[in-house]
């Protein structure tokens, strides 16, 4: 485990060398300090959702917790041609701004982030920003869609956000499964 400061470095002198994504991190605490946790990942199953203009939204009870509001990211409208990675704080700050008050902001062609008051709420967020994608893209080949409504959003979020409903449960069953009790 390594310990950086705000400026997204390493905070030893001997630290190894590090992602260039780190920036990500440091620019969400920086900007939200009701924010203690923040995941970045690569879902196959969320990208196309950050590329095809279709936007990701809750499908199911679960899924309020990725929020209503799930905006965009593209690395090329602030700083073209890239390698897609945010590799300095002012990219990181841009994606930053982007997410605003919201728990996940997709990237285009790369991925998603998630932001939440936890660890393990963000970890949970994550997961679940990836189960509706997967849903939400089954449902979309189907037909028409009925998604969560903006009182079953704000009552289910209420539930698994503020009330953390079945998030330690599902916490404690994720670490035993990567072999952590």
């Amino acid at each position: 485990m390594l310990e950086f400061g705000p400026d997204g470095e390493p905070v030893s002198d001997k630290a190894p060398p590090v992602y260039k994504e780190r920036y990500i991190h440091a620019a969400i605490y920086g900007a939200r300090p009701d924010v203690h946790g923040v995941v970045h990942n690569h879902s196959e199953e969320v990208i196309p959702f950050g590329i095809t203009g279709v936007p990701l939204r809750p499908v199911f009870h679960s899924a309020a917790r990725i929020g209503g509001t799930i905006p965009v990211w593209d690395i090329a409208d602030r700083f073209g041609d890239t390698d897609m990675l945010v590799s300095n704080m002012e990219q990181g700050r841009d994606l930053a701004a982007t997410l605003a008050d919201n728990r996940v902001v997709l990237m285009r062609g790369h991925g998603a982030t998630v932001a939440m008051p936890s660890l393990h709420m963000a970890v949970m967020t994550a997961i679940y920003a990836q189960i509706n994608a997967r849903l939400q893209t089954t449902a979309l080949m189907m037909g028409n869609v009925k998604y969560l409504s903006p009182g079953e959003l704000a009552m289910t979020t209420d539930l698994t956000v503020k009330g953390n409903l079945g998030a330690n449960r599902t916490w404690e069953y994720y670490c035993r499964r990567a072999g952590f009790a």
